[in-house]
């Protein structure tokens, strides 16, 4: 076949026959000898639906594989022991998941892979994997791919599914059932409100916390956020994501506290106290209000502050050529540990750049 449409695999959904002549009924987890295309393996024969299936009868079975073969659906297949034929029949889901047995759902989708329409088996394959690839969801269902783009087409207008990617129905488009979708917007939502209320004051959270969260592979994922922005799910702000509303509001006991920690800044501000009367989110939050700049891990500094230092050092450095740490030391009356910890913020900042003992600007 063509390079990488068939993916091995080493359990199949199955609708199975016992041939009437066959010398026993067959029972659930019975090993048989599994023969389809050239290929044979010895399987496990599940019964999803009953317990054992008597000579002439049909029955719902998954065949797990001890070594993996290429087939796709209605693939048609053979069963043996030693040297009897059982039954036989055809392949209905080539990549199937463990299933709970005698479960009314799971057998209602085998029914609608076996036999529904092209729009139907869409939906089941999907159901199966939210979401899935379009190349993967085109073999799941072994449709032609000009087949399934024209019905996925008509199902994402009419709001059955929903498709992300690069505005084309082709491969690397990732496709969502409706239920599906909305499932996936409902637990972004709720993992979020949970979020803000345990960290009230924090922006938000990394996005790889919630792609870890809800399980998604990263190119999915990737996908999933242009998505949930337009339907108001959640917010990018820089590298976190948070729900629209949220605003993070300091306490009146908090706020007092910020505000006289300011102060006490801005009272000394080339040397600072590094000892913080706020806790971490506090801190945090002031920093993205643009009301104090955190240079290093002890060295805080008001913005007002941080800000008068860099235009002096730029300025410094302008006329001179170059800045060393005891320049910036002399010139604002601090200590070398303030002096070098703002230098080095300066360097990540890419405003000065370290050359030998002194520093330059970019």
């Amino acid at each position: 076949t063509t390079p990488g449409w068939l993916k091995p695999t080493t359990a199949l959904d199955v609708r199975l026959k016992i041939i009437p002549d066959a010398p026993r009924p067959l029972k659930h987890n019975t090993f048989a000898t599994l023969h389809t295309g050239s290929s044979e393996s010895v399987a496990r024969v599940r019964l999803l639906d009953r317990q054992t299936v008597e000579p002439g009868e049909s029955a719902w079975a998954q065949l797990k594989l001890d070594d993996s073969i290429g087939v796709v659906k209605g693939d048609y297949f053979v069963i043996r022991s030693n040297r009897t034929t059982l039954g036989g029949g055809s392949v209905v889901d080539p990549h199937a998941r463990r299933h709970r047995r005698m479960h009314a759902p799971i057998l209602e989708r085998l029914a609608v892979m076996e036999k529904g329409s092209d729009r139907e088996v869409l939906v089941k394959s999907i159901e199966v994997s939210e979401a899935t690839e379009f190349t993967e969801l085109v073999n799941r269902a072994n449709l032609q791919p000009a087949a399934a783009r024209a019905a996925l087409k008509e199902m994402a207008a009419e709001k059955l599914v929903v498709i992300l990617g690069n505005g084309t129905i082709g491969k690397g488009a990732i496709v969502f059932t409706a239920a599906g979708w909305a499932s996936l917007a409902d637990s972004t939502t709720s993992f979020l409100n949970d979020y803000h209320e345990r960290f009230p004051l924090r922006k938000g959270t990394p996005k790889e916390e919630l792609r870890s969260r809800l399980r998604m592979a990263p190119q999915v994922f990737n996908n999933a956020l242009p998505k949930l922005r337009e339907d108001g799910v959640l917010v990018e702000d820089g590298l976190v994501l948070r729900r629209p509303e949220h605003a993070r509001n300091l306490s009146a006991d908090q706020g007092k506290k910020a505000e006289e920690y300011v102060q006490v800044l801005e009272s000394n501000p080339y040397s600072p106290p590094t000892d913080s009367p706020v806790d971490a989110e506090v801190l945090t939050l002031l920093a993205d209000q643009g009301k104090v700049v955190k240079v290093s891990d002890s060295v805080i500094f008001a913005t007002s502050a941080y800000e008068e230092m860099v235009e002096k050092i730029s300025a410094e450095i302008t006329k001179r050529g170059e800045i060393t740490v005891a320049d910036v030391r002399t010139t604002f009356g601090t200590s070398r540990k303030y002096a070098l910890a703002l230098l080095e913020y300066l360097d990540q900042q890419r405003i000065t750049k370290r050359v030998g003992d002194a520093r330059v600007l970019r």
